[in-house]
C-alpha cells in the first residue's frame, strides 16, 4: 500500500497536476476505487489537494510572502471569472457593500451592475475600476499606506477610519486557507484591516478560488466560522466543502 501511494506521489510530482483518468492510465493493475482511496489518504497527509476529476500536488503548504499584483492577475483567470459570476448575485441595489483588494476582486469588480450602491473598498485600482466604467455607485475609498506587492491600502489611519462607516456586505479575498489556520495573507497590517471590516459587516461574503487552500501564510485574519458564504470555483475540493457545510456555512 505504502509503496503503491509512493508510486502516486511520484507521479504527481512530476506533472504538477493529474486527472483520475491519467492515474488509471498510468497504473492499469490497480482500481479507480483503489487510486481514489490513495488519493484521499494523500491528501489527508496534505501533499495534495483533490480537484474535481483528478488532483494537484501542493507545492508549498507555507508562504512567507504574496507574489506581486502583477503577476497574479493572469493567473487562474478563468477560475476568479467564475466566482464573479457566482458573487454578484448577493450584490444587492440601495446598499452598501466593502470590496476587498486582489485580483479576484477586481473581476468581481467588473461584473457588478451598474446600479445605485455605495461602495468602500481599499484597493485604489478598484475604485478606479468603478469610477471609470460605472455611472451609479458612490465609491468611498480607504486612506492610508499603500502596498505596492498587494496594491492594498492598510495602516492605523484605515482602521480609523472605518470606525465611522457601516457595511451590509464586506466581500473578502484571502491569500491563503487551511481548515486549522483558516484564511490567512502575508502582511500583517492587511489582517488587521480584513478583521476589522468584518467585525463592521452585517454579512461576509469570502471570494476564493481552489489554489488557495491548503496554503499558510504568517497572519490568520478570520477563521472559517467568522463568514457566512463562500465563492469559489468547481476545482474547490470535496472535503473542503463537507468543512464548511459541517459549520452551516454555505459554498456556491
Amino acid at each position: 500500500m505504502k509503496e503503491r501511494r509512493r508510486e502516486i506521489r511520484k507521479f504527481i510530482e512530476a506533472q504538477g497536476d493529474v486527472t483520475l483518468c491519467q492515474l488509471c492510465a498510468k497504473f492499469p493493475s490497480w482500481s479507480e476505487m483503489t487510486i481514489r482511496r490513495d488519493l484521499e489518504r494523500l491528501e489527508n497527509e496534505h501533499f495534495l489537494i483533490r480537484t474535481k476529476g483528478g488532483a494537484r500536488i501542493l507545492n508549498s503548504s507555507y508562504g512567507l510572502s504574496e507574489d506581486i499584483y502583477s503577476e497574479r492577475e493572469s493567473k487562474n483567470y478563468s477560475l476568479k471569472q467564475e466566482i464573479a459570476a457566482k458573487a454578484v448575485q448577493f450584490v444587492e441595489p440601495n446598499s452598501g457593500i466593502y470590496i476587498d483588494a486582489g485580483t479576484t476582486m477586481m473581476a468581481f469588480t467588473r461584473a457588478i451592475p451598474d446600479f445605485r450602491i455605495a461602495i468602500i473598498t481599499s484597493g485604489p485600482n478598484i475604485a478606479l475600476e468603478i469610477a471609470k466604467s460605472k455611472q451609479s455607485p458612490s465609491i468611498v475609498m480607504l486612506g492610508g499606506t499603500l502596498s505596492s506587492q498587494t496594491l492594498s491600502i492598510s495602516g492605523a489611519s484605515v482602521l480609523e477610519q472605518l470606525k465611522t462607516l457601516n457595511i451590509d456586505t464586506a466581500f473578502m479575498s484571502a491569500s491563503g486557507f487551511c481548515e486549522g489556520s483558516g484564511f490567512s495573507v502575508g502582511n500583517q497590517h492587511e489582517a488587521d484591516l480584513k478583521r476589522t471590516v468584518m467585525s463592521k459587516a452585517r454579512r461576509t461574503i469570502m471570494l476564493m478560488d481552489s489554489s488557495k487552500t491548503g496554503t499558510i501564510l504568517p497572519f490568520t485574519f478570520a477563521k472559517a466560522e467568522d463568514v457566512d458564504i463562500v465563492i469559489s470555483d468547481s476545482d474547490l475540493p470535496e472535503s473542503i466543502k463537507e468543512y464548511f457545510n459541517q459549520l452551516n456555512i454555505e459554498v456556491f
